[in-house]
């Protein structure tokens, strides 16, 4: 009986996301923090992502990927970050996404918050996702500046 409650919960919740898709017009993740912390945890703990804060030397974390990667050294990696993914979603519509959601007042710019963090929105993982850091999902060819209907 239990299970059958958590299936419902979970039905629900991913219905509430889809209308918030439809009404925003934006990925859920970008509008609901619990969901995008969610996710990000789903991102830290199934798939590496990190360094915690990408301004230290963080010298355990990069050599897990370097374990991981199986390369010579760590600084080989240092390059493969969120900001070079081609999952890193960086448009113009991605980045209105993201500052609506932050929202705020006319005296606090959300772009204040999106400029100094370097965000961007992992289209793999759904969650919005700092340039740099990483995670065992990175694939080369990013970041994603525009549309495919944009020139």
């Amino acid at each position: 009986m239990e299970e059958i409650k958590e299936i419902k919960e979970i039905k629900e919740m991913k219905l509430k996301h889809l209308a918030l898709e439809a009404k925003t017009k934006c990925p859920a993740p970008t509008q609901d923090i619990a969901l995008n912390l969610k996710n990000r945890q789903t991102a830290i703990d199934e798939y590496g992502y990190g360094p915690a804060d990408p301004s230290q030397k963080n010298e355990k974390f990069w050599q897990k990927k370097q374990d991981m990667w199986n390369t010579d050294s760590a600084d080989e990696l240092k390059d493969m970050i969120c900001g070079t993914c081609a999952a890193f979603d960086i448009t113009n519509k991605t980045l209105d996404c993201i500052s609506k959601g932050i929202g705020g007042e006319e005296a606090n710019d959300p772009y204040d918050v999106i400029d100094a963090g370097k965000l961007g929105y992992c289209r793999f993982l759904k969650f919005k996702c700092a340039s740099k850091r990483t995670c065992d999902a990175w694939v080369s060819g990013g970041p994603i500046k525009k549309e495919k209907n944009e020139k």
